[in-house]
C-alpha cells in the first residue's frame, strides 16, 4: 500500500476505505480518539478528561505531525463517509532512534469490528513503515486486551516483554505486552 492508495474492505453496512487521514479532518480525529478513551480507558495512556481539556489549535497540531510525513501517518477506516477506525505509526526525531517506529491510537468501532478492518489499518501503518526503511515496529498493549493481541500477533508481532503496572486506572493496575515486529530487507529493499 502506497502512502497515498486506498484499501477497499466489503463489509456487511457497505464498503470501508481505509486511507491516511486528511488535514481537514481534526473534528472528526478528536470525536474518534475522545470515543476510545471513554469506552476503553484502561487501554490508553492518556485520559478522557486530559483529551477534553486540549485546546482545538494542540489538536491541530497533533493531527499535522501525523499526515504522512517523516515523522509519522494515522491511518483512518472510514465507511458511509464516517470515520469508524483508527491507527498511527511514529517515530522518533532522534538520529540513533529514526529506525523504529511506534504504533499507537488504535480503535476501531464495534460496528466495524469483525471483518478484518483492524488487520487493515495495521498492515497500513507497516506499509508506511516500509517505505520508510524501518527496521522494527514497537507498540503496547494491556494485557487484559486478548482481542487486540491476537490481531497483533496475526500481524506479525511478537512479545519481547512485559512492563508491569504500566497504566492504571480506577485504582487498578494494568500490566502491557510489549511486542515488536521486525521489518526484513528483501531483494526489493524493506520487507
Amino acid at each position: 500500500m502506497s502512502l497515498t492508495e486506498h484499501w477497499t474492505i466489503s463489509a456487511a453496512g457497505g464498503p470501508v476505505h481505509i486511507r491516511p487521514i486528511r488535514a481537514d479532518e481534526v473534528a472528526e480525529f478528536r470525536a474518534l480518539r475522545l470515543e476510545a478513551l471513554r469506552e476503553h480507558p484502561e487501554a490508553y495512556g492518556g485520559t478522557l478528561e486530559e483529551a477534553v481539556a486540549l485546546p482545538l489549535d494542540e489538536w491541530h497540531k497533533r493531527l499535522q505531525t501525523n499526515l504522512g510525513g517523516p515523522r509519522g501517518i494515522l491511518y483512518v477506516a472510514e465507511a458511509q463517509g464516517e470515520l469508524i477506525g483508527m491507527a498511527g505509526i511514529s517515530r522518533p526525531e532522534a538520529a540513533k532512534l529514526r529506525h523504529t517506529g511506534m504504533i499507537w491510537g488504535v480503535y476501531l468501532r464495534r460496528s466495524g469490528r469483525g471483518a478484518a478492518m483492524s488487520d487493515r489499518l495495521i498492515e497500513a501503518c507497516v506499509s508506511w513503515a516500509q517505505a520508510h526503511e524501518l527496521r522494527i515496529v514497537r507498540l503496547s498493549v494491556v494485557t487484559t486486551n486478548v482481542a487486540a493481541i491476537r490481531l497483533y500477533a496475526r500481524c506479525g508481532f511478537h512479545v519481547y516483554g512485559v512492563e508491569a503496572e504500566a497504566l492504571m486506572h480506577n485504582g487498578q493496575y494494568y500490566d502491557e505486552l510489549l511486542m515488536a515486529r521486525r521489518m526484513l530487507p528483501t531483494a526489493e529493499g524493506v520487507a
